[in-house]
């Protein structure tokens, strides 16, 4: 399912000035945000196609769904190896393939190397990232998101039947079954749109930082 994909963006470097702009630094100017709007999760793979943990990592560990629910959590950025060894942040660690986890002000919290790089210690470097930097829990979010997801499953199959419902009525005007039809569209918008408002619910993650204080 495409919602569990996990979508890595593709950076040169990483660093408040690099996130933001795209410049090469080494120290971001004065009154650059030293915080991201999300913790991080840093891919470096191997730069070699036949590399085997890498092929691992990305056709099977990346397609559990605990894991890639979890990664919404985070900006989840992809570097080459090649750049990784330049960058001031991630060239400390040069084992490919490997998983930097980086909190708001862009220290690292921990890394994964090559073997470690299983889905539960993954997912175990995620949950402590999260505690560190986020109200919302971990494990909440996600349970409630899968079940979102099978909410989901079932929409889908009220998308098909009104399409095949359509399907049949196209081209034979019948006014008692085409009235049918549109109760069954307008039954399915409210579902599907109530399905995207829990969504953004559920979603609607809140750092520490931004957290009320209590008076």
């Amino acid at each position: 399912m495409a919602l569990l994909n996990i979508s890595w963006r593709s950076l040169a470097e990483i660093g408040p000035q690099a996130a933001t702009t795209g410049e090469d630094t080494d120290a971001p100017e004065t009154g650059v945000a030293m915080r991201s709007e999300r913790p991080m999760i840093v891919y470096v793979p191997s730069d070699d196609p036949t590399d085997k943990t890498t092929r691992k990592l990305e056709q099977v560990v990346f397609k559990n769904e605990k894991l890639g629910v979890g990664a919404k959590f985070f900006d989840t950025i992809k570097v080459s190896a090649g750049d990784a060894l330049q960058d001031r942040i991630l060239k400390t660690k040069t084992r490919v393939p490997r998983m930097i986890f980086l909190k708001r002000d862009y220290t690292v919290h921990a890394v994964l190397q090559q073997r470690q790089l299983s889905a539960g210690k993954i997912i175990k470097a995620m949950k402590s990232l999260v505690r560190a930097e986020y109200v919302n829990s971990f494990d909440k979010m996600v349970k409630a998101y899968i079940k979102l997801l099978n909410e989901l499953d079932r929409l889908e199959g009220r998308k098909t039947q009104v399409a095949d419902t359509r399907a049949r009525l196209a081209g034979k005007p019948n006014a008692s079954k085409a009235k049918k039809l549109a109760r069954m569209e307008a039954e399915y918008k409210a579902e599907r749109d109530a399905w995207v408002e829990k969504e953004k619910q559920v979603l609607a993650l809140q750092t520490k930082e931004d957290k009320p204080s209590e008076t």
